[in-house]
């Protein structure tokens, strides 16, 4: 509940301080160039924020590490009992893979990597420099300070995944930061920042930046749009509507940048994002046959990023837009029926029609390759992770393939979404096959007030699991929303 009441801060925080109210899809089909967003004169950001020397975010990374260790030492963790012996055994062993469970291996790991990311990316340095730093706080971290063999998994989705959240949470702090307020209004605007970006306001409080008062802006920002939804969801175990279970459930999805309004993209101009959180409690029990038992949703059931690293866009015919470009992606979906997360990178393109049409077009379609991903199984419980023995594990991990589809039409009372993620996950770690997932996602708005909608979607989820030993399985799940959204 305390993660979730910092997120609705956070999101008040947004709403008062930098979202904008656009386009419902958040893309250009605007023709206003004035709402584009801001980019600082390098010169002035130069002078007030120099870059620092690479080796202060690199020291912090291990600081950060070596502080987290005592902590975890502190309180007797039995993985934090190292010494030279253990790093010794760790370089010896070499990668495995680890036995945490979902959420800890395909959320918090990257949360932790995003920390390590913005310890450099406020330092002044950019992405892909940020990204070594994560890359080298996480090493260090696996081979020096557990006394478990280093996780692969636990690596990737730390550097990879953790950049991701780590310049999602950057372009997020400078939506928020504003150096000309004083007094509390400063303080609740540095506290907003820094809730998902500690490593920044850590920073800051270093730099003495969040003391500096100055109406100079040094802080890049991009158009963007967020729309929040409350209504209730029906899980079902199979296809029909009416053996479900149902809940509470907050949504919030977020477009940062114009896809296809710039010429040439960098990372990060634009991206998208989507969460959902659950009310409600959560309890999961695993039988002497290793079967998995769920009550309840857990509290994050969505956190999903897809974002660009480079892309160029071109016209087509009369002010329709085409757009190639290399996309990142990162997945994490939950409920009591199944588990899938993962981080990927590869081509995608995309379309957009004319902004004079009465009803408008814009889509996206990807192909990826899936660095680590997961998928939960029956049969992944019956394999103890090696060196560990017991598994927290209900999945099977290990990296694969990904395809993804976002498309929407609108018009002036309504809009259709279509939406369709793929992975394929070659096993690594659990029940040695493979398995192919599938998530239908239409989604009907219509809008009687203003920016307020009435939204239903339907969540079709398919997965067939092929094994090498063991008896396939083919599952289907459906889950159906209503709510009631507000548009920024």
């Amino acid at each position: 509940m305390k993660k979730i009441l910092l997120l609705i801060f956070s999101i008040m925080v947004f709403v008062q301080n930098g979202w904008t109210q656009n386009t419902l899809l958040g893309d250009d089909f605007s023709t206003i160039e004035s709402d584009t967003g801001f980019v600082p004169d390098q010169a002035l950001v130069d002078s007030m924020n120099p870059q620092k020397s690479l080796l202060l975010p690199m020291a912090e990374a291990i600081g950060l590490n070596l502080g987290l260790g005592a902590f975890n030492m502190a309180m007797g963790s039995e993985f934090a009992k190292i010494s030279f012996k253990t790093i010794e055994h760790n370089f010896e062993t070499g990668w495995f893979t680890d036995a945490d469970g979902l959420l800890t291996n395909m959320w918090a790991h990257p949360f932790h990597g995003s920390i390590y990311f913005n310890l450099a990316r406020s330092s002044g340095f950019d992405y892909w420099t940020s990204m070594g730093v994560a890359a080298t706080g996480s090493f260090q971290w696996e081979f020096f300070m557990e006394n478990e063999p280093p996780a692969l998994n636990d690596w990737i989705m730390t550097s990879i995944g953790g950049s991701m959240l780590g310049e999602m949470f950057y372009r997020f702090s400078n939506l928020i930061l504003d150096e000309s307020l004083q007094g509390w209004p400063r303080f609740w605007n540095e506290l907003g920042a820094g809730i998902f970006n500690p490593g920044r306001l850590f920073n800051r409080l270093i730099y003495g930046r969040t003391a500096r008062v100055t109406t100079a802006k040094l802080y890049e920002t991009q158009r963007n749009t967020g729309w929040a939804t409350l209504g209730m969801n029906n899980v079902a175990e199979g296809t029909n509507f009416s053996d479900g279970k149902k809940n509470l459930m907050f949504t919030l999805e977020y477009t940062y940048g114009r896809l296809f309004y710039k010429k040439k993209l960098k990372p990060f101009d634009f991206f998208r994002f989507y969460t959902a959180i659950n009310f409600g409690k959560r309890s999961e029990s695993v039988d002497a046959e290793g079967n998995v038992t769920r009550t309840g949703q857990p509290p994050i059931g969505q956190f999903r990023i897809y974002g660009i690293l480079a892309g160029r866009s071109s016209n087509v015919g009369e002010d329709g837009k085409f757009l190639i470009g290399l996309f990142q992606h990162f997945d994490y979906l939950e409920n009591n029926v199944y588990q899938i997360g993962g981080t990927s990178i590869g081509p995608g393109i995309g379309f957009r029609t004319s902004p004079k049409e009465d009803i408008k077009f814009a889509g996206t379609l990807h192909a990826a390759v899936l660095l680590m991903g997961a998928a939960n199984s029956d049969y992944a419980p019956n394999y103890n992770v090696e060196f560990l023995g017991d598994t927290a594990r209900t999945y099977n991990m290990g990296p694969g393939m990904h395809a993804k589809l976002d498309a929407a039409l609108t018009w002036s009372w309504g809009m259709f979404q279509l939406g369709y993620g793929f992975w394929w996950i070659n096993t690594w770690a659990g029940a040695p096959g493979d398995e192919f997932i599938g998530m239908w996602t239409p989604r009907l708005r219509v809008f009687p007030y203003g920016n307020w909608s009435i939204g239903l979607e339907y969540l079709l989820y398919h997965r067939r699991g092929i094994y090498q030993d063991l008896e396939d399985r083919d599952y289907r799940n459906n889950e159906q929303r209503l709510s009631i959204g507000y548009h920024f």
